[in-house]
């Protein structure tokens, strides 16, 4: 058993005793004022983290700062609460206050019957009110933890609180002489953490000289500084290779130390007597309980010592291991702490710039379309997959020597615009016409190893908020959808009013504010580096319009990003970050897709929170030069019954907002009663216009195979059928009736099927489940990924998978009796 991280409370230490674990990193915190107290962390040395002190006077602790492979940071905090006094919950905040996964563990010396057995006090009751009012969750063992010496009852004070983690185990283990009981936490953190394993080596020499003897020849060819590089790189690819064909790796466990059986029996029969005394409180069992822990002492003592003789005796010149000895106690592990700057903080070097490798462009190349348009340099996709390997390190110096000189060349910041119409639309206005611009493709890959970079250091900063789910791994429409019609539907089960103002963005790439967006990321402490280079990356760029092979007068781009580029979406997020907060309201992003949420117990009060929102979003749009369309902002009232009044209308930019039935957000469209009924029609003729589209292919008469015409099913039609099902999924059965209507008129048409056979006959014989059933697979699937997020926005709407109250979630898709079932 080797734990990650362990906690120690009442270390009763003085700042002059050591305390030390092999392989491990110690914090401490001792108590200066009396004897007694103290807490302590030991963490393994191979976990990335810093310490983050916590002054706090209600309660002593020790806190850390785990920082994963994903540049997630988890803190992690040793606490102990004196059994007099009370707990501060403004002092809890200060370990609870960050966007970080947090985890407090240790004796808080507070009884309650959430998690504990008998009566309960004021400490209990403040620490149950702290978790149930901040979201948090209590991951105590089932058994008592404390059993007191005087034959008390039992109670559990040792127990762990969680933030933004779904869930955990915690055990009580019978082990120990305390009256504490230790207690095993284990947390998913969805991350892997990176241990660090000794490997011993062992090569054939042998071997090793009959490949280098094969390989490489006695005489070579050099005739220009270009051979010797070439020679000297194949010298040492052939002996790493060699090395690795001649060689052996095995993996060494250690130092640990072993007890010997005798030993271990005997504390294995202890914590059996210690057990039988907690159940029975017999004094015989504790008196034995105490005997065997004191000869468990000397025998361990005693071994200890005995080892250490032995080892001693066995140092000697000849071989060397009296020096090796010698080394060893002179080397000290020393712990870096966060290097400091002049005015307390965190430093960061600056200097320190990422460079680029051959590997990272290659992996960077080997993902790129081959179908993507060329740019203005006219060099195809297809063309940057076949370079050599001595152009891949050419193109990679140049990456580098950009990223040294913060420099963005110019003939990257060059686009070739291509016009879409909109369907729909007057084609003979320029504004109905959708821009796509064509960029060069090695400045793409330049711009992708930037990217890299900037999410990064983005992350570490903590730049964008949760509730922003555009363009970001693991996050998409549905996930934000199911935050909204969550919120919706919890109103519905509690009578609330949940008002929405779903505000439509102008232009948003094609408008930022670039002195704007080079002040926010001078604001965030992005390096310096970057802010150059993406401060060239957005000025003076031009564009041409291109017609077939005609192009028009070059034009110059003073504001916005171009549309094609890779960097776009993320400086958006970056410019959008700052978005007004409100405590009485959800905000809810999709790149520019923007709305905001507020609910109430009347009318009344949802719509003052909302107008006081709109109004602090007018003040940053205009701060900021952020454009809103009035004509295009919805609002709507979600709430169940009659209407008994008119709604007051909102009032944005000088404009009044009416309130509308129905808004479309994210594909999805939203009516006031979540009946889902507008969309299922909209989807439903959505559907038929694409089947129009492609009949040739799957009609009656086509002769394309009934595989193929059911592959096309799967992977055209459907998904366009069941977008965002997991959230309407939970419609009336009237209304999803219409849904299994249409799939079953679509595969009529397939099959060319008479009018006497069965629909499930169909189904059945193109093993096509009915869409109730592939709507249940979908949301199944769908929140069983939302427990492996790292998003807490997302980890919340874990919370609204029990059907208590009278409108179901959409979680009631999945059709499973128990929340998250397994697969």
């Amino acid at each position: 058993w080797k734990p990650d991280v362990i906690a120690i409370q009442e270390s009763h230490l003085n700042p002059g005793d050591k305390l030390k674990l092999v392989n491990y990193t110690t914090y401490r915190t001792e108590r200066l004022t009396h004897r007694g107290g103290g807490t302590a962390l030991f963490i393994r040395n191979s976990i990335n983290h810093y310490p983050t002190p916590i002054a706090s006077d209600s309660f002593e602790n020790t806190t850390i700062a785990i920082v994963l492979p994903n540049s997630q940071q988890i803190t992690v905090s040793s606490i102990y609460r004196p059994p007099h006094g009370i707990i501060s919950t403004d002092e809890l905040n200060r370990i609870f206050n960050s966007n970080n996964k947090c985890v407090a563990v240790g004796d808080f010396n507070a009884k309650h019957s959430a998690w504990s057995l008998g009566r309960r006090n004021q400490n209990g009751n403040i620490i149950n009110d702290y978790i149930c009012n901040n979201n948090l969750i209590l991951l105590a063992p089932p058994e008592p933890t404390h059993f007191p010496h005087n034959g008390n009852n039992p109670s559990t004070l040792d127990f762990g609180v969680l933030k933004n983690f779904s869930s955990g185990d915690a055990t009580s283990l019978n082990e120990l002489c305390s009256d504490h009981n230790p207690v095993s936490f284990e947390i998913d953190i969805n991350a892997n953490i990176p241990a660090i394993t000794k490997t011993l080596k062992t090569t054939n020499w042998m071997k090793f000289y009959d490949i280098t003897k094969e390989a490489i020849p006695g005489n070579p060819s050099i005739n220009s500084t270009k051979d010797i590089d070439e020679v000297i790189n194949k010298i040492t690819a052939v002996i790493l290779t060699a090395i690795n064909q001649s060689s052996k790796a095995k993996i060494i466990n250690g130092p640990h130390r072993k007890l010997p059986p005798r030993i271990t029996n005997k504390i294995t029969l202890r914590n059996q007597i210690k057990k039988r005394w907690q159940i029975t409180y017999y004094p015989r069992f504790k008196r034995k309980s105490t005997q065997l822990t004191n000869e468990i002492k000397a025998d361990i003592n005693q071994y200890d010592q005995d080892s250490w003789t032995e080892w001693f005796l066995s140092l000697n010149q000849e071989d060397l291991s009296i020096y090796n000895a010698t080394r060893k106690f002179s080397r000290k592990f020393h712990k870096i702490p966060p290097i400091l700057d002049t005015d307390g903080l965190n430093t960061r070097n600056d200097n320190n710039i990422k460079l680029t490798s051959p590997l990272e462009i290659q992996a960077i190349i080997k993902k790129i379309n081959l179908k993507k348009a060329t740019g203005p340099d006219g060099i195809p996709n297809k063309a940057l997959k076949m370079i050599p390997p001595n152009l891949l390190t050419c193109i990679t110096k140049v990456f580098n020597k950009c990223l040294l000189h913060h420099y963005f060349p110019p003939s990257w910041k060059i686009a070739h615009v291509l016009m879409f119409p909109k369907p729909g639309q007057n084609h003979k206005l320029p504004g109905n016409y959708k821009p796509i611009s064509l960029l060069s493709n090695l400045g793409k890959i330049y711009e992708k190893v930037i990217l890299a970079r900037l999410k990064e250091h983005c992350s570490d900063l903590q730049i964008i908020p949760d509730e922003q789910y555009g363009f970001r791994p693991n996050h998409g429409c549905v996930h934000q959808l199911l935050r909204v019609t969550n919120l919706i539907t919890h109103g519905f089960n509690n009578k609330l009013y949940t008002g929405g103002v779903f505000l439509d963005v102008r232009k948003a790439f094609d408008r930022m504010w670039h002195n704007g967006l080079i002040y926010k990321l001078i604001a965030n402490k992005l390096p310096h580096y970057l802010i150059d280079i993406i401060t060239l990356f957005l000025l003076n760029r031009t564009f041409k319009v291109k017609l077939n092979s005609t192009l028009s007068e070059t034009g110059h781009i003073k504001a916005g990003t171009p549309q094609g580029s890779i960097l776009s979406p993320l400086l958006y997020t970056v410019y959008t970050a700052d978005f007004p907060v409100n405590n009485h309201i959800t905000n809810c992003f999709f790149a520019d897709d923007t709305a905001i949420l507020a609910q109430g117990s009347t009318t009344k009060f949802v719509i003052r929170t909302l107008q006081r929102g709109l109004i602090e979003i007018e003040k940053w749009c205009t701060l900021w030069r952020v454009a809103i369309n009035t004509d295009k902002t919805r609002s709507v009232m979600f709430r169940k019954g009659h209407p008994r009044n008119n709604l007051q209308s909102l009032t944005f930019f000088e404009e009044e907002l009416s309130w509308d039935k129905e808004v479309k957000y994210l594909g999805l469209i939203l009516d006031s009663k979540l009946t889902f009924h507008s969309h299922i029609k909209y989807n439903t003729d959505k559907l038929w216009s694409k089947v129009h589209v492609i009949i040739p292919l799957i009609g009656r008469k086509s002769p394309l195979s009934l595989n193929n015409k059911v592959l096309l099913f799967k992977q055209i039609l459907r998904p366009i059928l069941t977008y965002a099902s997991q959230i309407w999924g939970l419609a009336a059965k009237t209304h999803l009736k219409k849904v299994q209507i249409m799939q079953n008129k679509i595969l009529r048409i397939m099959t060319n099927a008479p009018w006497y056979i069965r629909n499930d006959v169909i189904h059945k014989d193109l093993k096509l489940e009915s869409t109730e059933n592939h709507i249940q697979v979908l949301s199944r699937k769908f929140f069983q990924q939302i427990t492996r997020n790292t998003n807490p926005t997302i980890l919340e709407q874990l919370n609204f998978t029990n059907n208590n109250g009278k409108y179901p979630f959409p979680y009631a898709t999945t059709k499973w009796t128990l929340p998250l079932k397994p697969p």
